[in-house]
């Protein structure tokens, strides 16, 4: 049996799935499973959203980061970062992977693929529960989480809560919840000028969207964006009358019962948590073209139909009212939600583990 030991620096919501999936394993009876829970101010303690996993003499790091250089101050760049995580490992599997931006790096073979990464979890995830390099803030939401009567708790985001089979209606309707992003940042210094630009850019993008596609498809499209002093400020019109409607557990059924979904590009050029939401429920997607690569055989016009602009998720969703279509996009996102992307596949096929 594989023995594998997982340390834990903090561990925020990008790295649910990933932990979640050890867990799986164990409980499986394919490893046995040692966690590590570094002491806070650890210097063996990993940057943001890293986990690492030595399994048999092998050592791993799980990057579930937005991008490169979401970490990084102005003054420092990537390639320096990422050398000298890849020299305490012997793969670094990462979410936003570029085969461009590797090439820059010292062992760029190192660096492996993983599939489309969200908020998802099991029962008894050792994620659940406070960790000692996480900061305070995050160990009272993590305590939050726990509870069922909050609307934040962390049953509502159970992998199976998110699957579905691949049903189509004969009238499709189209679904496309968002939240706009603050360009000032949450906290002052927090962005740089270009960072602030692409928060502009995505919540405009969103909005010419939604603004369409309420025009053009009428009562078949639910739409608009969650409420914050920012939505309410700067693009009223757009948000969601009701507050209940973005709830996690009000979401998941209006996106089960959809059958188009949209998707737009997330911080840092990242493939967004929506994105995987909607393969996860075996839907028909148009999303932006996708920045980063994935492992398997995501690809455009099989799994999603891509657009560049809002007059051309018009004309995608228009596409995908052909039934056979639609169909044929929401079986092959189950297909590849089953081979590459669910939470035991994912650990699994980075362990090679049969």
């Amino acid at each position: 049996m594989l023995k594998c030991c997982v340390r834990l620096s903090e561990v925020p919501l990008h790295l649910y799935q990933i932990l979640a999936g050890f867990e799986l394993l164990r409980r499986s009876g394919k490893i046995e499973l040692e966690i590590i829970k570094l002491p806070s101010g650890s210097p063996h303690k990993l940057p943001y959203n890293m986990l690492e996993a030595q399994c048999n003499g092998h050592t791993f790091i799980f990057d579930m980061n937005d991008g490169y250089d979401n970490l990084l101050k102005p003054e420092e760049n990537y390639i320096d970062f990422y050398n000298s995580l890849l020299k305490k490992c012997d793969f670094l599997y990462k979410r936003s992977y570029s085969a461009q931006m590797n090439f820059a790096l010292e062992s760029p073979e190192k660096v492996q693929k993983t599939a489309p990464n969200y908020f998802t979890t099991v029962k008894g995830n050792p994620a659940h529960f406070p960790v000692p390099c996480d900061p305070q803030k995050e160990k009272i939401k993590k305590i939050i989480r726990l509870l069922p009567l909050s609307q934040y708790y962390n049953g509502y985001n159970l992998e199976q809560r998110f699957r579905s089979e691949a049903l189509t209606h004969s009238e499709p309707a189209i679904l496309f919840m968002a939240r706009l992003w603050d360009p000032k940042g949450e906290y002052a210094g927090q962005l740089t000028p270009q960072k602030s630009e692409e928060r502009k850019e995505i919540n405009e993008m969103r909005a010419k969207c939604i603004r369409l596609c309420r025009k053009e498809f009428g009562s078949r499209f639910t739409g608009g964006v969650a409420l914050s002093d920012y939505s309410i400020r700067k693009y009223p019109d757009l948000v969601l009358e009701k507050s209940g409607v973005a709830k996690k557990h009000e979401y998941l059924k209006r996106m089960k019962n959809s059958d188009i979904l949209v998707a737009t590009a997330g911080l840092h050029q990242s493939t967004g948590w929506k994105f995987a939401e909607y393969i996860a429920a075996s839907k028909a997607i148009v999303s932006e073209p996708l920045y980063y690569e994935s492992v398997g055989d995501l690809a455009d016009g099989k799994n999603y139909l891509s657009f560049t602009n809002e007059f051309q998720c018009c004309e995608r969703i228009t596409e995908l009212f052909d039934k056979q279509r639609r169909c044929s996009m929401m079986c092959a996102n189950k297909v590849y939600y089953d081979s590459y992307m669910s939470i035991e596949k994912t650990v699994t096929q980075a362990l090679q583990i049969d």
